[in-house]
């Protein structure tokens, strides 16, 4: 072979292994990074999104413990235009979190059923809530997979007046039981009789999309229009469902689906094995036979319990004699609390889905920010149980007192001193905490024990001082105040303030009036605003604000933090340094240039505030990522303007 063959041969062997290389690159690169890039599916008629929330869900099989951000998709968010716009729709989850326990065909507690609520508001001066004349319409978005049709026995879910979830007892044979429910995509909203609220009830949404991908934030878009069908206005908010109970933590088995969420066979197999050892029932004969066990057929809603206790031949039993099983709150939360206790919220995350590593971290409104987890309101597993027994204990129920002897209380010396309260009924009163006098310090606040008198003073259901609107309508879901922190996208929860103020706090926070009112009213009319003492940061000369200036709570600082971290060159003539003070922060521009003269310089005036290093933004990112008390992040919870 000649040499100029021989350079041939190997010029065409190092473009035959270059070539063979950009291809297996490419192949795995579209493997690595394909999921990723896939665009999510957007609903039609949106005007933006927010920002940072534009990759899509997780894949179930990937697994959604891997931290904050382990998926995120697009959050869609529907225009709104304040020059023109005459009314303002906002739109709200219920339940803030509906638990489902998709352990059918075996037993079935929880079923498919969320709560869709919303109000109209026309557009002031003097704003009013509109109930005539327009009809409200729901649809689910995107991927929101209903949940498949099943009997209507099973499939059934309804709000009791107690405002409890409770489902359709076992159908009787020959009384319509093989009737099937279709699967529900879209709908429309229903005006609560006496009320100025528009409701949906039993939306059989279930947090999985296609090819079961877990995504237990789906979202539903609100419409309403007049009576010739014109367009008044639209919004979007998430309604959120999860299947992420725990109870494979214990009774074993796997995640039913991908390997996150989800009931599955051998787990439902062995609740209703440890429920007849313990009771002595046949629970899981029945369930091999074809029967859905269904709980609640049991362990009743309490208006059904009393109404059966009125007619029983002694306290705690029925006309047969039999003993009446405590209601289903009362019932796991005190069976449990005696395996679980001394674990604080821990408990908590173990059955539902809240815990900050799992696929779901249903706690994530503006009470996490301040450090604050189930316990400050809802107590210690021990307490959370005891309250509900204490109920069935004065009902006369021998069920109760044998449980209770389980259990040591946590908050208090003795159970007797814990308030018996009714499930659903009797709630942690957020006045417990918020008297509208004074702002509550997040050390010490709790409302365990200052529970709700009825239903009517739920959070839900609670109104403001015109009566016009529900608390939710301008402060979020429970569990989900604004602003909350939403694991598959910040702003995922805060789509009605974000689309009519541009900012993921309360309707109307921080001079925002008018969004309804039209106009900047002199006070508050729906309810006292508290507003913290604070201090004005003195501003070194030749100081260009691009922003309002911050007003300082100090207040809020001293309980909590040395004097020292924020002033840390110490006091000077007894009293001390400012921020601006000469050799501190007092670097703001350059005379000739007017720009800075070394923005890394931590003596830069901007860098006390904003810097990386020790600065006010940067010790509150760092505490809000431990999960403790954490002071605001974002820029117009601290530059706020003026009413």
């Amino acid at each position: 072979m000649s040499k100029t063959d021989s350079r041939m041969t190997e010029n065409l062997f190092r473009v035959w292994l270059i070539v063979v290389a950009v291809f297996a690159v490419g192949f795995l690169g579209a493997q690595l990074f394909a999921p990723s890039m896939r665009p999510a599916a957007k609903p039609v008629g949106t005007a933006q999104s927010v920002s940072g929330q534009n990759a899509t869900a997780p894949q179930a099989e990937t697994g959604a413990g891997a931290g904050p951000g382990y998926g995120q998709l697009v959050t869609d968010v529907p225009p709104f235009d304040p020059g023109k716009a005459g009314h303002v729709l906002v739109a709200w989850s219920r339940q803030g979190m509906q638990h489902v326990t998709d352990a059918e065909p075996a037993w079935t507690l929880l079923p498919p059923g969320s709560t869709l609520r919303a109000q109209l508001v026309h557009r002031g001066p003097g704003p009013q809530a509109v109930t005539e004349g327009v009809t409200l319409t729901w649809r689910l978005d995107g991927e929101a997979k209903p949940a498949a049709a099943q009997p209507v026995a099973v499939a059934d879910s309804s709000i009791t007046p107690a405002g409890q979830a409770a489902t359709t007892p076992a159908a009787k044979p020959g009384d319509g039981a093989a009737q099937v429910k279709a699967p529900q995509l879209s709908g429309e909203l229903k005006l609560v009789e006496g009320t100025t609220l528009y409701e949906a009830t039993g939306i059989p949404v279930l947090p999985y999309g296609e090819k079961d991908r877990f995504n237990p934030y789906p979202t539903v878009t609100v419409e309403a229009r007049d009576a010739s069908g014109a367009l008044l206005a639209v919004t979007r908010c998430v309604l959120p469902v999860s299947t992420e109970m725990g109870c494979r933590n214990c009774h074993g088995g796997e995640w039913k689906v991908g390997g996150v969420a989800g009931i599955s066979p051998a787990t439902a197999a062995d609740v209703l094995e440890v429920h007849d050892r313990i009771n002595g029932t046949d629970l899981a004969g029945r369930a091999k036979s074809g029967t859905t066990v269904v709980c609640r057929s049991c362990h009743e809603p309490p208006d059904k319990a009393d109404a059966n206790k009125a007619d029983a031949a002694k306290p705690g039993a029925t006309p047969s004699g039999k003993p009446v099983p405590p209601n289903m709150s009362a019932a796991i939360h005190g069976w449990h609390a005696a395996y679980m206790g001394g674990r604080g919220a821990d408990a908590c995350n173990s059955c539902h889905p809240s815990a900050p590593d799992g696929a779901t971290r249903f706690w994530r409104d503006y009470h996490v920010t301040k450090g604050l987890d189930c316990t400050r309101c809802h107590g210690a597993m021990e307490d959370h149980a005891l309250s509900l027994l204490r109920k069935e204990q004065e009902a006369g129920n021998p069920a109760a007192e044998r449980l209770m002897a389980a259990i040591t209380p946590v908050a208090v010396k003795d159970a007797k001193d814990i308030t018996p309260r009714t499930p659903w009924v009797n709630l942690p009163d957020c006045a417990g905490c918020h008297d509208f006098a004074e702002k509550p310090g997040s050390a010490t606040a709790s409302a365990f024990n200052k529970w709700t008198a009825d239903a009517a003073g739920l959070y839900a259901e609670r109104t403001d001082d015109t009566t016009m609107l529900r608390c939710p309508a301008c402060h979020g879901a429970p569990h989900a105040v604004y602003p909350a922190r939403n694991p598959l996208g910040r702003d995922r929860d805060n789509i009605p303030p974000v689309q009519y103020q541009q900012y993921a706090r309360a309707m109307g926070a921080s001079g925002n009036c008018f969004v309804c009112h039209g106009e900047t009213p002199e006070f508050s009319v729906h309810h006292p605003l508290v507003e913290r003492k604070a201090v004005t940061v003195t501003v070194p000369q030749g100081a260009k604000l691009a922003k309002p200036r911050v007003p300082f709570p100090h207040e809020a600082h001293t309980p909590t933090v040395d004097c020292g971290t924020c002033h840390h060159k110490g006091y000077v003539d007894g009293g001390p340094m400012k921020c601006a003070s000469k050799d501190c922060h007092d670097v703001v521009v350059d005379a000739e240039t007017g720009t800075p003269k070394d923005r890394e310089n931590p003596r830069y005036f901007r860098n006390a505030f904003h810097g990386e290093g020790p600065s006010c933004n940067a010790c509150h990112a760092r505490l809000l990522t431990a999960g403790k008390a954490a002071g605001p992040t974002d820029c117009r919870d601290c530059h706020k303007v003026k009413s």
